[in-house]
């Protein structure tokens, strides 16, 4: 037996929108957890706020056909494609466009929720008045730099 049979495996998360239409799976661990309210995450989830869970997209596996709208950041510019089921409309994943490399699943969509914890929150300046940010993780007004 080797070092690497001994070394832990990521667990396994699977997820899916609130109709069943579109599934995943990834088997690897967060890259981060990031609470972002910026005004584009409160549209897409009519919610104050986004939790992100981002993940190597190498590691993630979708069943069925998300539908996409691309939105383009206001301050920073950058391309976002937003990922949603076209039968019910949950919001599922974002892509990226500077990070190629991860994929945004939305927390709200995971099976478990087990150890899914924000690790930072991003877009401070665009939170609703009475979210109160927490004291115990990096905070950013904007993009994390």
């Amino acid at each position: 037996m080797s070092a690497t049979d001994l070394a832990p495996r990521p667990r396994t998360r699977t997820g899916h929108c609130l109709c069943g239409s579109i599934s995943y799976r990834f088997d690897a661990e967060p890259a981060a957890v990031v609470v972002c309210h910026c005004g584009h995450c409160q549209r897409h989830t009519g919610s104050a706020f986004s939790v992100n869970v981002l993940v190597p997209r190498d590691s993630l596996r979708v069943e069925g056909t998300p539908k996409a709208v691309r939105t383009t950041g206001a301050e920073n510019g950058s391309p976002r494609d937003r990922q949603f089921c076209g039968d019910c409309g949950t919001p599922v994943f974002t892509v990226l466009h500077e990070a190629p490399e991860l994929m945004i699943v939305k927390a709200g969509t995971l099976d478990d929720h087990t150890g899914i914890e924000p690790t930072a929150e991003v877009w401070l300046r665009r939170a609703q008045d009475w979210v109160e940010p927490s004291a115990h993780r990096p905070l950013f007004e904007g993009d994390a730099q």
